[in-house]
């Protein structure tokens, strides 16, 4: 699924018997040592690694060849042992400095994966004067190179303050490990791995197996070991997990080969998934796309491609927006604030959706794929990329940016570096708090008192020493969680509802889960102390909203907030509470406003549901007067919902005056309840 790196050796040179030989004492084997290592260097980007090794065994006893030294910087540059190949390098360079004619480049690219970002441009630089005439692609990854070394003199001089932890070997293996996705309660974590399945696993020409996706679970702060999602799951193609709905019951995959793959999704039945199918988007090409990811609130889908007609070059990121329940707007590229003519990769949105991460090998790299971001506007439009910053992002491939459930600070992500256990591995991240900074203060200098009379006498006022500067620890970070059940208003059982969680100052969603299937409990972390509203949906269930309000003053950990949900079904009546008219009239008052609204998005969700809206009142006053304000009452509403662009073929209305009490009218109580607006479902 990721592209590989495209720098390769270009000079094939030969270790002579003569030239390395030194000692009787050690060289048979040493020499057997060099033999094996050509036997793997030779089938060029798949047995580097084990090249390495036996050239690293052949260099303890001839250290100063330097077709040793280059072949084994090479092959160090192209496994996983990068940070070791700029001493080889820098060895033959200083034994025979015109060895071969692409040893500048690769030992830049080597000093860059070292860190070493001002000897890199050194290095290439050279290459790129040195005479002769040299290979296009040479001087365009040179040149690629160069920027990436003077952006890192440039990122790195801000060094963040960051935790960053592999995630062990309960998660990543000795293959690449990726593509991580969380469930929505962040207990549960979907990823892609091309460790070796069993012994019938397909094998690659890179010496990698096939991806398959695996899952574990969290358990007492730990990661399970990880299971693969069942034998519908595992087959010949690649998959790659992309995006999981908040109900984890849909679950979004790249599936394909090497050459080329689209994206598919897969449905979970009672607890097993099952078969990917087409999804519903036309974005698949005869190329290759490989991230898919819905915004936040639903109206977009953003991904990768490398086949679009209005591409920048490589792979680019692209979004398709709703248009209504069935119609999706044509595919538009995100433009050159995102996109490059470089790689771009792993499309993901914050929780609020106004900050979109993504992997590129463009912008400001410092090498390989770097982390950025990019935020949305208030009319729209996205920034400009910005590099995350260093330590996140190094000279290897940084990728697959995953924030936490309602938590900025901490994050999960993808990257090859040195200090993993092999190919690509998943990390944790933490944003620590800037450091205290503490400003030493010099004691004042005593002051020299003379006082002048027969006798002289000095004194020194020496004042008292300042008390120690006392640095405030943080603030402790105050945890506020949104708690509850949400069941069947009718049987009580449980129900898997999608929990959206808007903030009313920015009308952003600011956090998304689910109600477990099994119990209706649900658990999501709040960002502040504030009002919200509670935006409720599940399958074959009316969708509600609830509005919370959370005093600053609130001292508990957790705000509860239950809710049942009515469903669906042909002749369900459903009273709409808060709709208000003015006295004696069929005139809607502004606070009836929120309750139709919603009413309208529950048809905008059910294209196929027709209603009746019907208009009640109590028996206080003339039969026919209380039929007729009834009547246009409910004729109110839907004129209402016309307006907010509900088609008029859809609603029925019809007023009942008092023949359809649901309390007595004896009592003040009844007869408000009475009064009142309802719809019932026709068609669905």
């Amino acid at each position: 699924m990721l592209s590989s790196v495209v720098l390769e050796a270009q000079t094939d040179i030969t270790v002579r018997k003569k030239d390395f030989k030194k000692e009787r004492e050690g060289f048979r084997e040493a020499w057997k040592h060099v033999n094996a290592g050509d036997s793997y260097y030779i089938v060029k980007g798949v047995y580097y690694g084990s090249a390495y090794d036996e050239y690293l065994k052949a260099v303890a006893y001839n250290g100063v060849n330097p077709e040793l030294n280059y072949k084994t910087g090479v092959s160090a540059l192209f496994s996983d042992n990068k940070e070791e190949a700029a001493s080889f390098f820098m060895k033959a360079l200083e034994l025979d400095g015109g060895l071969t004619k692409d040893i500048l480049l690769l030992g830049g690219r080597a000093l860059q994966y070292a860190g070493r970002y001002s000897e890199a441009v050194e290095k290439l630089n050279a290459y790129l004067d040195s005479p002769g005439k040299k290979p296009k692609e040479s001087v365009a990854i040179a040149k690629k190179y160069l920027e990436e070394c003077n952006s890192a003199l440039q990122v790195t001089r801000d060094t963040l303050r960051i935790d960053i932890r592999n995630l062990g070997s309960n998660i990543n293996s000795n293959a690449d490990d990726y593509a991580e996705l969380l469930s929505a309660d962040s207990e549960t974590m979907y990823f892609a791995s091309r460790r070796e399945l069993s012994k019938s696993s397909t094998k690659y020409d890179d010496s990698r197996f096939d991806e398959n996706i695996f899952l574990s679970s969290s358990s007492s702060g730990s990661w399970t070991y990880p299971v693969t999602l069942g034998k519908k799951m595992v087959t010949d193609l690649c998959e790659t997990p992309l995006f999981l709905t908040p109900t984890g019951e849909e679950l979004y995959i790249y599936a394909g080969y090497e050459n080329g793959g689209d994206i598919m999704v897969s449905e979970r039945k009672k607890g097993k998934w099952k078969a990917p199918s087409t999804i519903p988007f036309r974005i698949n090409t005869k190329g290759s796309e490989t991230s898919f990811t819905f915004t936040p609130a639903g109206n977009e889908v953003w991904y990768v491609s490398d086949n679009g007609k209005e591409g920048l070059g490589g792979k680019d990121i692209y979004y398709i927006s709703k248009l209504n329940e069935r119609k999706w707007s044509k595919p538009v590229n995100a433009g050159p604030s995102v996109n490059t003519p470089y790689d771009e990769e792993s499309v993901r949105f914050s929780v609020r959706g106004d900050t979109l991460w993504f992997a590129s090998r463009g912008h400001s790299t410092i090498g390989g794929f770097d982390i950025f971001y990019s935020t949305r506007n208030q009319n729209g439009e996205w920034g400009n990329a910005v590099n995350f910053g260093y330590p996140l992002n190094t000279p290897w491939d940084e990728l697959f940016f995953h924030p936490s459930q309602g938590n900025d600070s901490s994050f999960y992500f993808v990257s090859n570096r040195s200090e993993g256990m092999g190919g690509l591995d998943i990390y944790s991240g933490r944003i620590l708090p800037p450091e205290p900074v503490i400003i030493p203060v010099e004691p004042p200098k005593p002051d020299t008192v003379v006082i002048r009379d027969t006798v002289v006498v000095i004194k020194e006022i020496v004042p008292a020493p300042e008390p120690a500067p006392v640095v405030p620890e943080p603030p402790k970070e105050e945890i506020l969680y949104l708690i509850g059940t949400i069941t069947d208003s009718e049987t009580g059982e449980p129900v898997l509802a999608k929990i959206d969680v808007i903030d009313l100052t920015t009308d952003l969603v600011v956090g998304t889960t689910a109600s477990s299937d099994a119990d209706g409990t649900y658990r999501i972390k709040l960002p502040e102390k504030k009002s919200y509203m509670v935006d409720l949906r599940a399958s074959g269930f009316l969708s509600d909203m609830k509005r919370i309000n959370i005093p600053a003053t609130y001292a508990n950990e957790a705000y509860k907030l239950d809710a049942t949900l009515i469903k669906v079904k042909v002749g369900k009546k459903v009273v709409l509470n808060n709709i208000l008219f003015e006295t004696g009239k069929s005139i809607l008052t502004t606070g009836s406003y929120t309750e139709l609204d919603r009413l309208a998005g529950i048809l905008e969700d059910s294209p196929l549901m027709r209603i009746e809206i019907s208009g009640h009142t109590d028996n206080t006053g003339s039969l026919d007067l209380n039929n007729r304000l009834s009547q246009n009452r409910a004729q109110a509403v839907v004129e209402y919902l016309v307006q907010k662009g509900i088609d008029r073929a859809r609603l029925e209305f019809k007023g009942y005056g008092p023949q359809q009490p649901i309390a007595d009218n004896a009592t003040a109580e009844g007869r408000k309840m009475n009064r009142r607006v309802e719809f019932k479902i026709l068609e669905f």
